[in-house]
């Protein structure tokens, strides 16, 4: 096999599937195999830009091809991605298992039910969809570095100036769609704060609004 159309097998899409699969199939009934499905779609229709890169039609016409080789008998899969297999399907027919996994991702697709309230994000969602407010925490608030929040915000951002639009356009974005998602203190606590330590409706405030005074200040074009 040549070492990168493994990726097919080890990584991507097909990979994240079956990783959510086996989790509801060690959680000994405590996941929900169509919860975690339908947490997978409203991923991949989070922004326009997932959607347009790889579709959920994609997904699932992945799924029955690497099923297609399965029933064919091909060596091609590593052996980490059949134990993967495995331990997902229970030791059923993997062909068959993996066209299932599609066709139940095509069911749950033409009924979407991704309201937030109904489903709430689960920590693999919360990492997937704020990857820069977990990382600025990690890298800018916990170790206590700096005496307030607000000087370890404006650390990061001297810190990347004057190529800052490239950290802060996505780390903005998403403390904006957090205050979206969860307006309030108690709903921020309850959906983001238990995996995102140190967000709150005013700590992500008070990052967007250092973000904005910086871009006005030091990037603005004057007329």
């Amino acid at each position: 096999m040549i070492s990168h159309t493994g990726a097919l097998f080890t990584d991507g899409p097909v990979r994240r599937v079956l990783d959510l699969a086996a989790a509801v199939r060690d959680s000994g009934g405590a996941l929900s195999l169509d919860a975690e499905l339908r947490r997978f779609i409203r991923t991949t229709r989070a922004t326009v830009a997932t959607d347009w890169v790889c579709p959920l039609a994609t997904v699932t016409a992945l799924l029955d091809h690497v099923a297609g080789l399965c029933a064919d008998g091909t060596e091609a899969a590593p052996q980490e991605f059949r134990r993967l297999l495995e331990r997902a399907g229970a030791g059923t027919d993997a062909a068959a298992y993996l066209h299932s996994l599609a066709g139940r991702l095509r069911a749950l697709a033409q009924d979407p039910r991704d309201d937030y309230d109904e489903l709430p994000l689960a920590r693999w969602e919360i990492g997937v969809r704020f990857p820069r407010l977990s990382g600025f925490g990690v890298n800018w608030v916990y170790e206590g570095e700096y005496e307030t929040l607000q000087d370890s915000i404006q650390a990061a951002i001297d810190s990347e100036h004057p190529y800052c639009g490239e950290f802060l356009t996505p780390l903005a974005a998403e403390a904006q769609s957090a205050l979206v998602l969860f307006p309030g203190e108690q709903a921020m606590a309850d959906g983001l704060s238990a995996v995102v330590g140190w967000a709150s409706p005013t700590a992500l405030r008070d990052l967007l609004r250092a973000v904005d005074d910086h871009m006005q200040r030091e990037h603005a074009v004057l007329s």
